[in-house]
């Protein structure tokens, strides 16, 4: 069986277990959707949306080869939004999303192989608005930390590519939700835009072994900005009920690319994502033992 083919695999194995976790304290939605009553701003639930993708991914790492390489890829994306813990908030949220994403890849002559895997983890606040009682807005920042690497099997004096960065990233949403067949759906579209930060990278011809081992280190954190590291996530996604469950299905892009130390990279990734959205009520202890 080919690497790619137990990647799949695994990765439906990882979808089943999930699935059949337990859900008793998870709130589900009605079967039939009643007649809309005045929003609240910010919902009083925590909601947690579990993504699973897979797609396609074009690298280009001159660190490792001049050529770009193209494969199958598998992500998985995790966001989380509750109401923020301050006194009379009625707007903010906190925000908390996983990223992650791996491929296998090939170069255009089927000679090379490649391995890449990105992590990304992120935290902040966004700010909520409701023009109409259908219609939800958002817009705030992350604090955003990743990380991986890229294997190149062809094996040279530097196979592998390490990566570690740090970006503040402006991030904003629309969602809408509408009745179909009696039932809500939600259409919702999300952007995360990395503004500026920090990576580390290597200079062109420089190898880990001088870095680490002999100490000879030249400007290898540097600044980035859109200028040097235009990069951006979108996703958009269709929420709609199933039984006693919320499916979610869509397009997620993930565009990272850096241009520093005379080291050019960049990864595309899209995918299909499918998945599903939990929301988890806060119950207020103190409220219970007094009734």
């Amino acid at each position: 069986m080919k690497p790619w083919q137990l990647l799949i695999l695994f990765f439906l194995s990882c979808i089943s277990a999930l699935g059949q976790t337990d859900s008793v304290d998870i709130s589900t939605p009605a079967p039939v959707a009643e007649a809309y009553s005045p929003a609240p701003v910010i919902p009083n639930y925590t909601e947690h949306r579990w993504l699973f993708g897979i797609g396609a991914e074009n690298i280009l790492d001159t660190y490792l080869t001049p050529y770009e390489y193209k494969g199958v890829s598998l992500g998985v994306l995790h966001r989380s939004e509750r109401k923020a813990r301050w006194k009379r908030n009625r707007r903010w949220q906190t925000v908390m999303q996983m990223c992650a994403n791996f491929s296998y890849d090939h170069s255009p002559t089927e000679d090379g192989k490649e391995l890449d895997l990105q992590l990304t983890l992120a935290g902040g606040f966004v700010c909520n608005w409701r023009p109409t009682n259908r219609l939800r807005l958002q817009a705030g920042g992350l604090l955003e930390l990743g990380g991986g690497f890229t294997y190149n099997t062809r094996g040279s004096n530097n196979p592998a590519q390490g990566r570690l960065a740090l970006d503040l990233a402006a991030t904003g949403a629309v969602e809408y939700s509408f009745m179909l067949f009696k039932r809500e759906f939600k259409a919702r579209g999300q952007l995360d835009l990395p503004l500026m930060g920090a990576m580390f990278s290597p200079q062109y011809g420089q190898s880990y072994y001088e870095i680490f081992s002999l100490g000879h280190y030249n400007k290898n954190v540097r600044f980035t900005s859109p200028f040097n590291a235009p990069s951006l996530r979108f996703l958009c996604t269709l929420d709609f009920p199933l039984g006693r469950t919320t499916i979610t299905l869509g397009y997620h892009a993930d565009i990272r690319q850096a241009h520093v130390n005379g080291l050019k990279r960049h990864a595309w990734s899209n995918q299909f994502v499918l998945g599903f959205v939990r929301h988890v009520k806060r119950v207020n202890h103190a409220k219970r033992r007094l009734e």
